[in-house]
């Protein structure tokens, strides 16, 4: 593991960025190191072969940056719950490695959990950009907690590099499920709303996500959804909320049909996932 310099004072955020060495790297970690933000950035490399000694050559010796290194491959899922856990930041902010950060997004995250401390966790709009032919689209969902969950219950309709929450909040349910190899967001999400726990949005375009062939979104559609499928099963029988799951069974079926094809045509013309 190797660690910069300690910040002076406890940070209030800490955002963490796993990657696996990304192009887009260093451009997120200028975005996020540029705000004077009581932040502290954890690159959290799932990559033991990867020499980390030229991963940020810009940004070496930087105060707020942490770069943390697993000694063997141990997937994404128990990687973020290794960074939440060495994390020291009340608030824990997560961005992937090919999402872009706005200017001003850690900023406005601290912002909303100051003006509404009764939320745990909390999401925001984003911008989708087809890497390919660099359409772009609008990327929402509600704003008030009771419309989130209902819309939760639904699909997972939120950009998980788009996600802050309380880490004392989420401590009490483990954070991320390690047996979630995908789709640990959704689970996360669902377990937060058996626990009680409260949602919020920032009605703002603060991520652009960029999808390519090498994104998990894309190229682990199908295994990302199963697991996705698999979550909102255990939610209805953990829940005990009496609702059939036919409705969720067909919805995931028809989904599954669905042709890659078909959804990387759409992208290219700006019409979503």
């Amino acid at each position: 593991m190797t660690d910069t310099t300690e910040m002076r004072h406890p940070p209030r955020l800490s955002v963490i960025v796993p990657t696996m060495g990304s192009a887009h790297l260093p451009e997120i970690v200028e975005r996020l190191l540029a705000e004077p933000v009581p932040a502290e950035i954890i690159v959290m490399v799932d990559a033991p072969d990867l020499d980390c000694g030229t991963l940020l050559p810009a940004f070496k010796g930087h105060a707020r940056l942490r770069i943390v290194q697993n000694a063997v491959n141990i997937g994404l899922t128990r990687s973020l719950n290794r960074a939440v856990e060495t994390a020291r930041g009340e608030i824990i902010v997560r961005n992937d490695d090919d999402d872009i950060p706005a200017p001003d997004r850690l900023a406005k995250t601290l912002a909303f959990f100051d003006a509404h401390p009764d939320r745990d966790l909390v999401y925001a709009f984003a911008t989708g950009r087809d890497e390919g032919s660099g359409a772009e689209w609008l990327i929402d969902g509600p704003v008030e907690d009771a419309a989130i969950k209902g819309k939760l219950l639904q699909r997972n309709f939120i950009v998980h590099s788009t996600l802050a929450f309380r880490k004392a909040s989420l401590a009490p349910i483990d954070w991320y499920d390690a047996t979630f190899r995908y789709a640990q967001d959704y689970d996360l999400y669902l377990r937060a709303i058996r626990q009680g726990l409260k949602f919020g949005c920032i009605p703002e375009r603060l991520i652009t996500r960029i999808y390519h062939d090498k994104s998990i979104t894309v190229s682990r559609r199908r295994r990302q959804m199963l697991f996705s499928f698999a979550a909102r099963l255990i939610h209805h029988a953990q829940a005990d909320d009496q609702v059939r799951p036919w409705p969720t069974i067909l919805a995931y079926a028809k989904l599954l049909l669905i042709p890659d094809w078909l959804r990387a045509l759409r992208r290219r013309l700006g019409h979503g996932r």
